[in-house]
């Protein structure tokens, strides 16, 4: 799998850092830091269960009250599914993100061109087929994920 970022190492690299700061803070006689930190495997799994969780749980809303036109959030949608198939190492055409957004390309096109506006996604041409393009989280919108999820996890 060909990245810009290698995010398994970027969440290592800050974990590690993480805990450089929290050393400091307690030698220094600074704030209690918190709990220790779970380990990076273990926080991208709580992560994406939670992502998965979140996912369901928003697709389930109009089934309790009817109407999910009322409750499209498209961008979110994209950025929950990302996350879950980044943290699985699986590739996402943006084909594939049209038929899990469950709106019309067109809407899909629109809303992915907004988060690669903002800096959460990045595209690029698929090396093995250079007719379709990948995307995936950039570094700032999977440890934005990450950090959600995980705030919202406990």
């Amino acid at each position: 799998m060909m990245r810009d970022i290698d995010i398994k190492k970027l969440t290592e690299q800050l974990d590690a850092a993480q805990a450089i700061l929290d050393q400091i803070r307690i030698t220094s006689g600074c704030e209690n830091p918190g709990p220790p930190r779970a380990e990076p495997s273990a926080r991208v799994e709580t992560a994406v269960e939670t992502a998965r969780r979140a996912y369901n749980e928003r697709k389930m809303r109009p089934n309790f009250v009817g109407n999910g036109d009322m409750f499209g959030e498209p961008a979110w949608d994209m950025l929950l599914d990302l996350f879950i198939s980044q943290a699985n190492e699986e590739e996402v055409t943006v084909k594939a993100a049209c038929l899990h957004a469950d709106i019309p390309p067109t809407t899909t096109i629109r809303w992915l061109k907004v988060l690669e506006q903002n800096g959460l996604i990045m595209s690029h041409v698929d090396p093995a087929d250079p007719n379709q393009h990948l995307i995936h989280l950039t570094a700032t919108g999977y440890e934005g994920m990450l950090r959600y999820l995980e705030s919202i996890a406990k």
